[in-house]
């Protein structure tokens, strides 16, 4: 097993206090509490964020790109899931790795971030579920009429590059209906801003600067 299977380990169970450090001041978000060894919220729409102390990716080279992506796609696949982006950067929570991923689950699609921060002050992992409500498919559908229409796709095209790993065109490990679709590209996300997508992007660019943290024994609040 390689090194990147073995990084992914808790250490010791996280104290209430240790957990109550953690201010999320991202509006919209409702504080419920510990549960087991998370803390979790959740918002109007009934999407779930929680929070994980955990030295997952403590030993990692973030700057190994190659080894992320295969890293993270084997944790999209082991959920069965398909990899729709891996990024690394730098900001208030020292340098973070984060992954979006989607399942289908019929008739919709759920959409799953993380972000990890192992150099944070309590080494942290972010994961945040949105789901597609109401009618389904409409970005998909919407863009790929459009593509076709401009000419821009062709029959051709959708069959052979519509869906596909972002990193590595010949993983075919899951369900095509899995893999990253054309229409889930970042620039689509300023036309669909309520597609659960989009909502994950933006939470996962926001969480490092909307991330404080409390002295001890001091209680957190939303």
């Amino acid at each position: 097993m390689s090194w990147w299977g073995k990084i992914w380990r808790r250490g010791s169970i996280p104290s209430n206090e240790q957990l109550l450090q953690v201010r999320l001041t991202m509006q919209g978000w409702h504080d419920e509490g510990r549960r087991g060894d998370m803390r979790g919220w959740r918002d109007d729409q009934g999407d779930f964020m929680s929070l994980v102390v955990s030295e997952a990716l403590g030993r990692a080279r973030l700057s190994d790109e190659v080894a992320l992506q295969q890293f993270f796609r084997g944790l999209a696949e082991s959920r069965g899931g398909g990899l729709i982006e891996v990024r690394v950067s730098t900001g208030r929570l020292g340098t973070t790795a984060s992954v979006i991923y989607k399942r289908l689950l019929k008739p919709a699609y759920v959409f799953t971030g993380m972000l990890f921060a192992p150099a944070a002050e309590l080494p942290q992992v972010w994961t945040v579920v949105a789901e597609e409500r109401g009618t389904t498919g409409v970005r998909e559908a919407v863009i790929t009429a459009e593509l076709f229409n401009s000419g821009c796709l062709t029959i051709e095209d959708y069959k052979r590059s519509w869906a596909k790993d972002p990193y590595d065109a010949d993983y075919h490990a899951v369900d095509r209906s899995a893999l990253r679709f054309v229409s889930d590209d970042e620039s689509y996300d300023q036309r669909f801003p309520q597609h659960p997508l989009s909502k994950v992007r933006r939470i996962l660019a926001a969480l490092p600067s909307s991330v404080d943290m409390k002295p001890p024994g001091l209680e957190a609040s939303t």
